[in-house]
């Protein structure tokens, strides 16, 4: 059935009658469900993937703000991208919920008060001091008192209402999504 032919040094192997094409039913791709208000989303990247977090609002062009809660899984209120959540089929109706959040604004970071850190030169007359040092200069600022009371506002009748739909609802927020050996999550109903 197969010839060999030889190109340079390699052998190849060539059928002798032509592959037919695998006619094969073409299925469309399946279409990546956007997040709604009040729905379970899984986050699959940066400090907190693999946490369950409630979407609260939506910022248009694909950026959400969500929500832990905090006391219940220690995630606070944050921007996330559509291209790093699964959604879940799991939603929650909080539309009683008043979120004072208006625009992205209180999320932009603040320019630094504190000394720069100079630049690593390429050459490798830098000690391993000056490294350490500039790691230090360049640390992450704590939450400020604004972001932690509204974290307080919305958390609140958050927690008092995912008590009174359903007492495991609070349990499933606060396990976190882990994938083991054999999990295919292509496969997956979430």
């Amino acid at each position: 059935r197969y010839q060999r032919r030889v190109h340079g040094d390699r052998f190849f192997r060539q059928s002798s009658s032509r592959r037919q094409k695998k006619m094969g039913r073409k299925r469309a791709t399946p279409k990546k469900r956007t997040p709604q208000v009040g729905q379970v989303l899984i986050l699959l990247a940066g400090r907190y993937r693999g946490r369950r977090v409630i979407c609260l609002k939506d910022f248009g062009k694909g950026i959400f703000l969500i929500t832990g809660p905090y006391k219940v899984n220690g995630v606070p209120m944050r921007r996330v991208n559509r291209r790093y959540v699964i959604c879940t089929s799991t939603k929650i109706d909080i539309s009683s919920i008043e979120i004072p959040i208006k625009t992205q604004a209180i999320f932009a970071r603040g320019k630094s008060k504190g000394k720069k850190a100079k630049p690593l030169c390429k050459k490798k007359c830098r000690e391993e001091a000056n490294f350490f040092k500039a790691r230090r200069l360049a640390s992450k600022t704590p939450p400020s008192k604004n972001k932690k009371i509204l974290q307080q506002k919305v958390d609140k009748p958050l927690i008092e209402l995912l008590r009174k739909l359903d007492p495991k609802l609070t349990k499933y927020l606060g396990c976190v999504f882990t994938l083991k050996m054999n999990d295919v999550p292509h496969a997956m109903k979430f």
